[in-house]
């Protein structure tokens, strides 16, 4: 009961919507504030990066003094008081081509900005944008501070994208960190991520959450919002989970009428953490068997034949495959040529190699949850834009 309490208490904090309509209304008005949120950062941080270079080429000690406001009328509507950087002393030969914006050739610009703001922002994306639109080429250091203060001050990023329906398969999974500052034991956080698979095979990443733990109540935070943002489940076909309790949970409260597939990896690896290693070999080899049947009927007899061959020798490692096992044999009400692709969530691991690849170069932990969130966000909007579309193609 004290679970379900503080399940609700946390669901809570998110909108409710008692019709289609009014989610969908929820929806178009969070997409266009975000969206004029995103042309507000930046283009100050352009204006301001193209007159610090103007600065540099002059050798001279000119200073800022604030912002002053502009507006923009685009097709989305209205942008109000668009901070606009200002020297203190006036420069009668500054001509900011970034200032275009705001003339009638704008809609080029607006519309590479509504591009960067549905697939995430790139050094690389920077430098095209300054260079199409503005005819400005920055340097390399240049770029990289405008990466660096639109990562910082981000108004627009995965977990406040708004989401369409049309997703056949979500694969969710986590992946842990060392951080600091965070107030957890042991100063390790897991960041819990949703991807989404299209029925053209494109993956995205929907959604991440740092937590203390791959609870319940956190995946079903994690989830809420990935519904609560359109993608509502109404063509979702399967999920695939870890092999975790709480992940399952939250997946049958928010999306009741889905399937979820426990990855059978995940499952093998529990299992093989909790034999002993005299027999490792031995039991990893009958489980992977269990896997290898080609209908579910014998695939339940064979695990049941395992965990009485191994029950006395290896019980931790017999309730550790016992446990949600009927979970992992959801893919067999699919087709057998997508077997080995819905029964796992190695797409999604992929991803979180690529994670690791850079977290590594660091070589130490992340000093706060902000910064956790900065550099997951910035590394998964560049999966998400550069990933080939690989993935899931069936008609199941």
């Amino acid at each position: 009961m004290q679970t379900a309490q503080m399940n609700n208490s946390k669901f809570s904090k998110l909108p409710v919507f008692d019709s289609d309509k009014s989610l969908s209304k929820y929806l178009e008005d969070n997409f266009v504030d975000s969206l004029k949120n995103w042309i507000r950062l930046y283009v100050k941080t352009m204006v301001k990066a193209e007159m610090e270079e103007f600065r540099k080429e002059r050798e001279d000690t000119l200073q800022f003094n604030g912002c002053y406001g502009r507006n923009l009328v685009s097709t989305f509507g209205k942008v109000p008081e668009i901070p606009v950087p200002r020297f203190r002393q006036g420069v009668d030969s500054l001509q900011l081509k970034s200032l275009d914006i705001f003339s009638e050739e704008k809609q080029k610009m607006l519309k590479v900005i509504e591009e960067m703001h549905l697939l995430g922002i790139s050094q690389r994306k920077i430098s095209k944008l300054s260079h199409d639109c503005f005819g400005i080429n920055f340097s390399k250091d240049s770029v990289g501070k405008i990466y660096k203060e639109l990562v910082e001050n981000e108004q627009v990023n995965i977990n406040s994208k708004i989401l369409d329906d049309n997703f056949d398969y979500l694969l969710i999974d986590g992946i842990w960190e060392k951080t600091k500052g965070c107030g957890w034991d042991n100063n390790k956080s897991v960041l819990l991520c949703a991807l989404g698979i299209r029925p053209d095979g494109k993956r995205v990443v929907v959604g991440f959450q740092l937590a203390e733990s791959e609870s319940a109540e956190n995946w079903g935070s994690l989830i809420k919002s990935v519904k609560t943002r359109g993608l509502m489940g109404k063509n979702l076909k399967l999920i695939i989970s870890d092999d975790g309790g709480g992940s399952k949970v939250a997946c049958e409260q928010l999306y009741p009428d889905v399937p979820v597939q426990n990855c059978i990896v995940h499952k093998m690896r529990n299992v093989m953490s909790k034999t002993s290693k005299g027999n490792k070999l031995n039991v990893i080899a009958d489980v992977k068997k269990i896997f290898e049947c080609t209908d579910k009927k014998s695939a339940v007899e064979l695990s049941q034949a395992v965990i009485k061959k191994y029950l006395v020798t290896e019980p931790r490692a017999m309730e550790s495959l016992r446990f949600n096992l009927e979970s992992c044999f959801t893919y067999f009400n699919f087709p057998m040529e997508d077997w080995s692709k819905i029964r796992t969530t190695n797409i999604l691991e992929r991803e979180f190699r690529e994670v690791r690849r850079r977290t590594k170069v660091f070589d130490n932990s992340f000093q706060s949850e902000k910064s956790v969130n900065m550099y997951a966000n910035s590394v998964l909007n560049y999966l998400n834009d550069n990933y080939p579309s690989k993935g899931l193609h069936t008609n199941a």
